[in-house]
């Protein structure tokens, strides 16, 4: 017997009406989750730091770094090192792993500037990235998503790039998500989008697609994007087998 496979339509388009805060303060909340870093990371995030609020001098920024239950290189030394260094820094220093999406929302929740950002602890993208991200929510902007382009697919180790291919499809044809490439680990938002990414539940690496998921359901929401480059000099992590399919779980609560 052959087998059929039903996909239901995307529900209908839901308004929500946020209450906008009384107040809000003009600057930037950088969020920063973090799981095992390797190498000499602190580092790397104070130079990074510095980078970007050199390049937005007129800009508050307040670094939230998140760390979602490091096993490894995550230490009270390490913390009074990223104190020391960068002025006024929020560390969420969660005990136990409960993934990327638990950890972004974490981070989220301490927020207090007008605008916030997420990006990777390693600044994948560069720091000028995240500039464009908020200089997009200046403009009007909700969300903005950093998408990457076909020379990021080209840089992929094949096992990879063909997941990576499968994923955008599905966030095509079956989410019908308004950005193609809602895997980049660039995200930008005001009040509206950060009261979407507060309701999402997946703790793990698809609350990415939960976010612009519900996002695309609310009929005010205005999302745009900005393309992204990969730094020349970042490695790729394989994904586990048994990581694939928890995240597969993941996408069928999404369209559930």
């Amino acid at each position: 017997m052959p087998l059929s496979l039903t996909i239901q339509a995307p529900p209908a388009t839901v308004i929500i009406n946020p209450v906008q805060p009384d107040i809000l303060t003009t600057g930037l909340d950088l969020i920063l989750p973090c799981w095992n870093p390797s190498g000499q990371w602190v580092e790397s995030l104070i130079h990074h730091y510095h980078e970007l609020t050199s390049l937005m001098p007129e800009v508050p920024v307040q670094l939230i770094l998140v760390n979602d239950g490091s096993l490894k290189n995550f230490t009270s030394q390490h913390i009074n090192w990223l104190e020391a260094a960068i002025p006024g820094i929020i560390i969420v220093d969660n005990k136990v792993n409960r993934g990327k999406g638990h950890a972004v929302r974490s981070g989220v929740k301490q927020a207090r500037f007008e605008y916030q950002v997420y990006t990777d602890l390693d600044f994948p993208f560069g720091v000028g990235a995240v500039k464009q991200v908020y200089d997009s929510l200046r403009l009007g902007a909700d969300i903005v998503a950093g998408e990457r382009g076909e020379a990021y697919l080209r840089k992929l180790p094949r096992k990879r790039r063909i997941i990576t291919r499968i994923s955008r499809a599905m966030n095509r044809f079956i989410l019908r998500l308004q950005v193609d490439d809602a895997q980049a680990g660039l995200k930008g938002f005001n009040w509206r989008g950060k009261d979407v990414l507060l309701q999402t539940e997946i703790d793990g690496f698809l609350y990415d697609s939960e976010f612009i998921y519900k996002a695309g359901r609310r009929k005010r929401i205005r999302m745009s994007s900005v393309p992204v480059l990969c730094r020349p000099d970042i490695k790729f992590s394989a994904f586990r087998m048994k990581l694939l399919l928890k995240e597969l779980r993941n996408y069928f609560r999404i369209i559930s």
